[in-house]
């Protein structure tokens, strides 16, 4: 009896770790003010989707913003707001919240796209894919994004800081940083990166 009792006990304390790995950590209600509820961002505040975004690229983010290396330009307003909110947490907070958003699903609303889909089609898969994914699904190893659950304007908006140096500027971005500053100058027309955009928004957020 003492042993059916005992296995009991066990099964309901796992029972419990794994209900409280599924909650959301006490910190996700800081990022619920702007990023929503579930994570799933708010356009009309600009801010994106971290529900099923890539977890080794959220943390890797997060850390960049601590470290002054995204966020430090005067014209990124919305880098300036996450570096002062980030920068009392640790490590540690960073990978709960990480790991926790990662992990969210949710239904994600998607568009027909714009009038120039097989030209973003094209311009994307040579220009983004080799990083991004052939879908827009990110890779974990080379910590880039699911671009296929980002909304336009966001993206839209990344595009420009790289380009203007607001983002992936020497002296303060890390390699990946500078990488991506390198890719976007090859769509520095907005044509381009609205064709990018348009396609993107057709791309199923699986």
């Amino acid at each position: 009896m003492k042993k059916i009792i005992s296995v009991g006990l066990l099964l309901l304390a796992v029972s419990g770790v794994a209900q409280a790995a599924d909650s959301p950590p006490a910190l996700a209600a800081t990022c619920a003010a702007c990023h929503g509820d579930q994570g799933q961002g708010n356009a009309a505040l600009g801010t994106p989707r971290l529900a099923g975004q890539q977890a080794d690229y959220l943390l890797h983010q997060l850390r960049s913003f601590k470290a002054g290396k995204r966020g430090y330009d005067a014209q990124d307003s919305y880098g300036a707001q996450m570096r002062a909110i980030v920068a009392g947490l640790d490590d540690a907070a960073f990978e709960q919240l990480a790991s926790y958003y990662a992990g969210v699903k949710i239904d994600a609303e998607k568009s027909a796209g714009g009038a120039d889909v097989a030209r973003g089609e094209a311009l994307f898969q040579g220009t983004c894919a080799a990083c991004h994914g052939t879908r827009g699904e990110g890779f974990a190893q080379l910590k880039t994004p699911r671009l296929n659950i980002l909304d336009g304007a966001y993206i839209d908006r990344q595009l420009t800081h790289y380009i203007e140096g607001g983002r992936g500027g020497d002296g303060h971005a890390d390699q990946l940083g500078l990488w991506m500053r390198g890719v976007a100058l090859q769509v520095g027309e907005k044509a381009d990166r609205q064709a990018i955009i348009d396609y993107i928004a057709t791309l199923p957020a699986e």
